[in-house]
């Protein structure tokens, strides 16, 4: 029993540490702050740990660790239905990591695009924003994503092709209403990259 319990937790370590990452960003996406992206990511490695064995395909360890967390998320966010701001102290480490040699004219320019970005996606529907940073941000498959929203890949089709137009209309929007011009490239997995985010 004690050489089984051994066997599995190295697997599972095996299995699901190298994804670690890709949760907590993920999480951090849906959470907006890194204190309930942190708990959220934990609680979804305890789920996956006592339900391991339900994981039948070793190839599927990372949709089924992202449904997990998905699932985690938004029975949290409906017991909450608070969406959780960053506090002082995370931007003041974000500013001491992200300390750059640019101009400021450069760093400006690109964060006012990349905060236009993120107020579009704030306004996109759950299920739009979602599937435009599995597919962006993540660089998931289509196949990858309907495993892990557990819909059809059809679905996940048509879903990204609607979120690129509601966040087009809503970037073109407040490119409208701030009379200035958005330098955004549209094309598949250039306007989101992780980096970036």
């Amino acid at each position: 029993m004690i050489l089984e319990k051994t066997t599995s937790k190295n697997e599972f370590k095996r299995l699901t540490y190298p994804h670690m990452k890709l949760l907590y960003n993920m999480a951090f996406r849906y959470c907006g702050n890194t204190f309930d992206a942190e708990d959220i990511v934990q609680e979804t490695y305890m789920i996956a740990f006592d339900k391991f064995h339900q994981l039948r395909e070793k190839s599927k360890c990372k949709p089924w660790l992202l449904t997990i967390l998905r699932n985690t998320f938004l029975k949290n966010w409906e017991k909450t239905k608070i969406r959780h701001k960053l506090q002082e102290t995370d931007y003041i480490d974000y500013l001491k990591e992200n300390v750059s040699t640019e101009s400021a004219e450069d760093i400006l320019s690109k964060a006012s695009t990349r905060q236009a970005v993120h107020t579009a996606l704030d306004q996109l529907p759950h299920k739009y924003k979602e599937i435009l940073m599995l597919y962006h941000a993540d660089e998931m498959l289509y196949k990858e994503i309907a495993q892990t929203l557990e819909i059809p890949i059809g679905t996940v089709m048509s879903r990204l092709t609607r979120a690129r137009e509601a966040l087009k209309i809503i970037l073109l929007k407040q490119a409208k209403n701030n009379n200035n011009v958005l330098n955004i490239n549209f094309k598949p997995r250039s306007f989101l990259k992780s980096d970036e985010l």
